[in-house]
């Protein structure tokens, strides 16, 4: 299990409205490690940008029931804990995430971590894949693990969204020193939110707002993604043509 670079015991005083910024996915003063990444030694990866940041700015309706249910939420690098808490924000690019062939999957080191102080029951999510899917859905997916246990049951769904939103005039802009979707709303998925209830004691719904997504991708990759045809490689095409024409 990795270190935390950062902690929030969610209780105490009320939460301010979350406020998102005109720069989401800028980087924050300190710097963060360079996480071990998504491939194995030797392994060459393909990248939609040479560096940039990713930003989930967490809801205010999932932070009062972290609150509610007594659940401390914690960063594992090189992802970080930012705005007071509020949000968790992680380097992209050629040193951290790369793009999986065939399946589009983008693959990011580090996540984060609920804690239940009263249970010793620890909940994380160590490396998280992110899918644009030009047909289907679109969201993240990762294998959670609980008090370092691999769920049994393997890969879940843990928020969608829309790729025809993130690509949008007005939304996919310049912003953050790059290119990409300023604010995209992600969906708690049922699945996560059923597994979040049974280990920790929330009381999530599926379909609720879970966070808001924010990418800036920066530079022009070494190695850029070859075209496929499966959703998530056709999906990786449409976001680097965008980026192409947004820089």
């Amino acid at each position: 299990m990795r270190s935390t670079r950062a902690s929030l015991i969610a209780g105490g005083t009320a939460l301010a409205a979350l406020l998102f910024t005109a720069q989401p996915a800028a980087r924050p003063a300190a710097a963060a490690p360079v996480g071990t990444g998504c491939l194995a030694y030797g392994q060459v990866g393909s990248y939609l940008s040479r560096e940039g940041g990713l930003k989930l700015t967490l809801s205010p309706g999932f932070l009062a029931e972290l609150r509610r249910a007594g659940i401390g939420l914690s960063a594992l690098g090189p992802v970080e804990l930012v705005d007071g808490g509020k949000a968790l924000w992680t380097p992209v690019g050629e040193r951290y995430d790369t793009v999986a062939t065939p399946s589009g999957r983008i693959c990011h080191p580090g996540g984060f971590s609920f804690s239940d102080p009263e249970t010793n029951v620890t909940y994380e999510i160590d490396t998280f894949r992110m899918v644009f899917a030009a047909t289907g859905g679109s969201g993240l997916l990762a294998i959670p693990a609980v008090n370092g246990r691999p769920r049994p049951r393997g890969e879940l769904t843990l928020a969608g969204f829309s790729l025809r939103e993130a690509l949008a005039p007005g939304t996919f802009v310049r912003h953050g020193g790059g290119a990409g979707p300023r604010k995209v709303a992600l969906t708690l998925h049922q699945s996560w939110a059923d597994d979040l209830n049974r280990e920790l004691g929330t009381r999530l719904r599926g379909g609720a707002h879970w966070a808001d997504l924010a990418i800036a991708w920066q530079g022009t990759p070494s190695r850029p993604v070859p075209a496929g045809t499966s959703p998530g490689l056709r999906g990786i095409e449409l976001v680097s043509a965008a980026i192409r024409r947004t820089s």
